[in-house]
């Protein structure tokens, strides 16, 4: 990613900006900070080109914030006497990824994150996290995205992942605990716990399983999916969608999906057994299963196949590296003929 590229995009949305609008458009601007005028340029680098005094507050912060994979997360708020970001152990408002320190996963990087919730949001009008690309001093990008469980006067919303909600633990069920599940079994969890809402709920949580599949996320995992009580009506909804990724640009033979479809293998529809990958009738097996209208289900899965030409602009516009561009789009095209593949009947 140019710095002159993000000198002309808004670095949350990839929408044209003049030079008076900075580094953000009006409305992420808005979304990100609260209106304030903040710049896409951090004032600190990154943990491993970090001066002595801010390598030891990332040691310390470190410590405070949990490291998923091989990818390090870090702590950051709103300076109160400035439009700074600041690296904090306590009150974080942001949570910002680095690249990992592998360097045999250069594909991960954050315009990976950054453009797979952008496609979310803006194709398939998920609610998502916001988030954005900026660069540490040294230039160097790193993905930023605001905390929806934090509210603006610094209350903290309650928040639970389905790990937590299935009752799974590494300690009781051991290091895979968050993959050793199943989506149907998400999906009956979400029944159970929300009885009087739970359709609409369930049409969310199908979309975004639909989604994650389409972009070749294989590390959706229990954990990238939360419920948390807001607000507005003292009820427990899903979260906006977060950690999505096209995992399948840096580990191509992974499995396609973090955990299976369904609950009990020796159901799997017969087609997943043949094929040896999920398709249209696998999927409208799972929304039968889950007790969705197969209407909806049918509409959603037209809904995630289409969009082709908006999908494709997004991509170009993205801040990935123009091969990874390509590779990523093939991902993409190649899950959306899966989804469109049903077999003509006997």
């Amino acid at each position: 990613m140019s710095v002159a590229r993000k000198q002309i995009v808004c670095a949350g949305c990839y929408r044209r900006l003049t030079k008076q609008e900075g580094n953000f458009c009006p409305k992420c601007r808005q979304e990100l900070f609260d209106g304030r005028s903040v710049t896409a340029h951090l004032l600190f680098s990154p943990p491993r080109q970090a001066t002595p005094e801010d390598a030891l507050r990332y040691r310390e912060l470190t410590r405070r914030m949990s490291i998923s994979g091989v990818q390090e997360k870090f702590s950051v708020r709103m300076a109160a006497e400035s439009s700074e970001l600041e690296l904090t152990a306590t009150g974080g408002q942001y949570i910002l990824k680095t690249i990992p320190r592998l360097d045999f996963y250069p594909e991960i990087t954050p315009a990976n994150e950054h453009l797979t919730m952008q496609l979310a949001r803006q194709v398939f009008r998920l609610p998502t996290a916001a988030c954005a690309v900026l660069q540490f001093a040294t230039g160097q990008p790193v993905y930023i995205t605001r905390r929806f469980d934090v509210m603006p006067d610094g209350r903290r919303l309650l928040q639970e992942d389905f790990a937590q909600l299935a009752g799974r633990t590494e300690r009781q069920h051991g290091p895979n605990y968050k993959y050793e599940f199943s989506y149907e079994g998400m999906g009956l969890l979400i029944k159970q716990l929300l009885p009087a809402t739970y359709l609409p709920e369930l049409s969310a949580f199908f979309q975004l399983l639909l989604f994650n599949y389409l972009i070749g996320n294989g590390d959706a995992h229990l954990k990238n999916f939360s419920l948390r009580r807001t607000p507005t009506d003292e009820a427990y909804h899903l979260t906006p969608a977060y950690d999505l990724l096209c995992t399948k640009l840096h580990f191509p033979y992974e499995s396609d999906t973090a955990v299976p479809l369904f609950a009990d293998p020796t159901t799997d529809p017969p087609d997943f057994n043949v094929l040896g990958f999920y398709t249209y009738p696998d999927f409208l097996e799972l929304g039968r299963r889950l007790g969705l209208p197969l209407s909806r289900v049918r509409k959603l899965l037209v809904d995630i196949t289409g969009h082709e030409a908006q999908v494709q602009q997004l991509i170009d516009r993205s801040f990935l590296p123009e091969e990874l561009k390509v590779r990523y789009a093939a991902v993409v095209a190649d899950r959306r003929q899966r989804l469109r593949y049903s077999p003509a009947p006997a």
